[in-house]
């Protein structure tokens, strides 16, 4: 079986597996639901005015949780039941590089549910939506690079939970940071002159992840 077949393989059963779980499916819907609904509920009876830079933190702030259910999860079966099946079939480039996608298209279309959630409990304050889009897109791969190999290796260490946040928040704060900036770019209506350095470096950070992750995962699969 060729590589592009393998990846097919594993990412499609990835997607099976997650929405043939409905109840996981359901609890990363309700939490996405409740969360957006919470905050709309936090600033209507506190009449308070959400501005945008408010309305952004907001949606990264669920973005970043709800993402943290997505992988927690992940490596579970191919570090425990499948590793030995796994281990002598596919590369472990392969298996990562499949991980990935899996979590980078989770992870969009829960940043695109949030995205409609928060315009329909508040106001859509974004004036630029090509530029939002891309800061989310970028932002989802950054989360999507960064979470992967962490959740590999919490996975190696025993299923031990706390490691997802301990090693993911500081991984996690430059490409937040970035994002930010992007999106913030994005809900002003600014230039795109303005938003070329930040979306550069935030692709080049991702590129960095993801190389970082294809190099060092190998080498905690085969350990």
């Amino acid at each position: 079986m060729s590589d592009l077949s393998q990846l097919s393989a594993l990412l499609s059963k990835d997607l099976r597996t997650e929405f043939r779980q409905r109840v996981l499916t359901a609890a990363l819907l309700l939490f996405v639901g409740s969360a957006c609904f919470s905050a709309y509920q936090v600033f209507f009876v506190g009449k308070a005015r959400v501005n945008p830079l408010v309305w952004n933190s907001i949606f990264w702030l669920i973005i970043l949780f709800s993402s943290f259910q997505v992988v927690g999860r992940s490596f579970q079966a191919e570090m425990e039941q499948r590793f030995w099946h796994y281990f002598y079939i596919v590369s472990p480039e392969i298996l990562i590089i499949s991980k990935l996608l899996y979590h980078f298209l989770m992870f969009s279309i829960t940043a695109w549910l949030t995205w409609f959630l928060l315009s329909v409990f508040f106001r859509n304050p974004v004036q630029d939506l090509a530029l939002f889009s891309i800061a989310l897109e970028l932002g989802s791969l950054g989360l999507a690079a960064g979470l992967t190999l962490v959740s590999a290796i919490s996975a190696k260490a025993g299923k031990n939970s706390t490691l997802l946040p301990v090693l993911g928040f500081p991984l996690l704060i430059p490409t937040l940071l970035l994002v930010i900036r992007l999106s913030i770019t994005a809900l002003d209506g600014l230039d795109w002159s303005v938003a070329y350095k930040n979306m550069l470096t935030l692709a080049g950070l991702d590129a960095i992840m993801i190389a970082l992750s294809l190099i060092l995962f190998p080498y905690l699969w085969r350990s």
